[in-house]
């Protein structure tokens, strides 16, 4: 129950640090949802006395009066409250999906690779919203909770004016129907558990037929039959199970059903025979039927069933808080970096293993990286070159060994300080739906000269050539007037993004492993003539950049093989040595010489 609580504070503690007075809103929701039954339990049982009575016509107009102006009050009151809820409400939901994000892109980048972090963050964004209704839904049951309770004093006193046994027979009536909602409850956790493993595939198959990257293939092949047949069987699966949690709800719904019917036959006849001889009046047992159905269908009924939903929805909630929970704190130290010195990275026995695994993926790595040096480093593919560069980003941290800067542990550094130091392009590098400009400076908006990033890396007439220049929107994920760069555009602005920042450390991971060979020796050789004295490390499995490096590191079977210049290296007539003939032909056709 702690949990609980703690959880139910956790949203609320965030809902009001955005809107204080959303507590004001939700304190008068209860109070007038539990004062408004008594309006039709109460003020007819004067009508129909009256009725019954002196016939006063003038009293009988004030309380129809009452009855309907009272009714009309606590609706509207209700209906500004709950527009004013839902305003704020909403506001809170997009709060809760920019933690979500937030959380998705801050987190160790270790995480984001995981399976179960994926599936974590699935059950995150539903539980948030489908099954729980995020914190709309949590205040609705703390609302039915709280209301229901003060309803139930006020009904409990006037039925047992009559008799306290009616009140028992309700209650064991609720109680049967609460049996069957809880095991509908249980049901639809199990369904919640299953559906994001489900899911998981329909999501991927949604997203690769929306996903442009994929449009020539789904048509040359055909694919769409493919695609088609697996996404129907997907929902036969989540049919499938929605059906079995319908059939046994719809089973356990027939208890609640048959214990609330015999509940209101009891309770009419027993007032009946009372009323009959005599012992209360026509307007008393039109009060006490009034509050036994408020007391079975609004209070304990409300009660019980808002208790399970609430902890139903906490469940699913759990997902959430427990995503945002997920250990992110990258270790940071204090020192800051000197960026007016020059700098020197070393691996010092360096070995790593991916979180999880026991295999090593690079082993025993000593190094040294002098500054305003030009380093190659190559190798087949799956060598570990991109898991080095991962490496010095500290996107993750060294399993065995240390990676210093200046003599430093990297760790020691301050996290944010250090990151200034590289600029990066991954092989895979990605750019957002933003102007181009906006693309180069993501980061360190205003810090760079824009136009001498577009000439440095060759796109500055591609840009100055669009109606909007570097205002431009890319893709038309939400402009339709974005423009789609080219492979070889989408490259440029990569580099002028790097080019940009300024950073001591410039790193190439091969992001021109989509070109063809002389097309990328063109790249590479553009590129180490305007990175002028800075330190620069490409990552390639081809050899086009090591002519004009100054020192060239060999990966094999997850180490360092072999380490030089070119000319050493090819004298030593090692695995360079063969990578280099083999790869030679490639340059020589083209009367390159590398």
């Amino acid at each position: 129950m702690d949990k609980i609580f703690s959880l139910i504070g956790f949203f609320y503690k965030t809902a009001l640090k955005e809107r204080k007075h959303y507590i004001h809103i939700i304190v008068s929701y209860i109070v007038l949802s539990a004062i408004a039954p008594f309006i039709n339990i109460v003020v007819p049982k004067f009508l129909i006395d009256e009725l019954m009575g002196t016939k006063d016509a003038k009293k009988m107009m004030i309380y129809v009066f009452v009855i309907i102006f009272g009714n009309m009050v606590f609706a509207m009151l209700m209906r500004v409250l709950n527009q004013t809820r839902s305003k704020y409400e909403d506001w809170f939901g997009r709060i809760f999906d920019m933690n979500l994000s937030h959380k998705a892109m801050t987190m160790k980048f270790c995480h984001t690779e995981e399976e179960k972090t994926i599936e974590a963050e699935r059950k995150a964004e539903t539980g948030m919203s489908w099954y729980s209704g995020g914190i709309r839904g949590l205040s609705d049951s703390i609302i039915g909770i709280a209301a229901s309770l003060i309803t139930l004093v006020g009904v409990v006193f006037i039925v047992t004016r009559v008799s306290a046994w009616l009140i028992l027979i309700a209650s064991v009536s609720v109680a049967l129907n609460s049996i069957g909602t809880f095991k509908i409850n249980k049901e639809k956790q199990y369904v919640f558990e299953l559906t994001p493993k489900i899911n998981k595939y329909y999501s991927y198959i949604y997203q690769k037929v929306i996903n442009r990257e994929f449009a020539k293939e789904i048509r040359l092949f055909d694919a769409e039959s493919l695609i088609e047949k697996k996404a129907i069987e997907n929902a036969k699966q989540l049919n499938q199970l929605d059906n079995n949690c319908a059939s046994k709800s719809f089973r356990w719904g027939i208890l609640g059903t048959v214990s609330l019917a015999l509940n209101y036959g009891i309770s009419y006849i027993w007032l009946g025979s009372k009323a009959i001889r005599g012992e209360i009046s026509v307007a008393e047992f039109v009060m006490c039927i009034t509050a036994l159905e408020t007391f079975s269908n609004t209070c304990l009924t409300s009660i019980i069933q808002n208790i399970q939903a609430l902890l139903v929805k906490c469940f699913f909630m759990a997902a959430y808080a427990g995503f945002l929970m997920i250990d992110d704190d990258v270790k940071t130290g204090t020192d800051k970096v000197d960026f007016d010195k020059n700098h020197e990275i070393e691996f010092k026995n360096v070995s790593f293993c991916y979180p999880g695994s026991e295999d090593y993926v690079l082993k025993d790595i000593n190094i040294k990286i002098r500054d305003g040096e030009k380093l190659s480093i190559v190798g087949m593919n799956g060598a570990g070159k991109s898991t080095f560069v991962k490496l010095i980003c500290r996107l993750y941290d060294v399993s065995e060994g240390e990676i210093l800067l200046d003599g430093k542990n990297i760790q020691d550094y301050d996290y944010d300080e250090y990151k200034k130091l590289l600029s990066v392009v991954f092989q895979d590098f990605k750019l957002f739906s933003y102007s181009i400009d906006k693309n180069i400076q993501i980061g360190t908006e205003g810090s760079g000269d824009l136009n001498e990033s577009y000439r440095l890396s060759g796109i500055d007439d591609w840009v100055n050539s669009l109606e909007n220049k570097g205002d431009t929107k890319l893709y038309k994920n939400y402009d339709s007037s974005g423009v789609e760069p080219s492979g070889g555009q989408a490259q440029k602005i990569a580099i002028a993004r790097a080019v940009y920042h300024d950073s001591p450390v410039i790193i190439l991971d091969e992001p021109t492993a989509a070109l063809d060979p002389v097309a990328e020796y063109e790249v590479y050789n553009h590129f180490n003539s305007l990175i002028n004295n800075r330190t620069a490390i490409y990552i390639s499995h081809r050899l086009s950049s090591c002519k004009f490096c100054d020192k060239i590191a060999v990966f094999d079977n997850k180490s360092i093989v072999e380490y030089g210049n070119h000319d050493e290296l090819i004298n030593n007539n090692g695995l360079y040595s063969k990578m280099y003939m083999t790869q030679a032909k490639w340059y020589t056709e083209k009367d390159i010489i590398i």
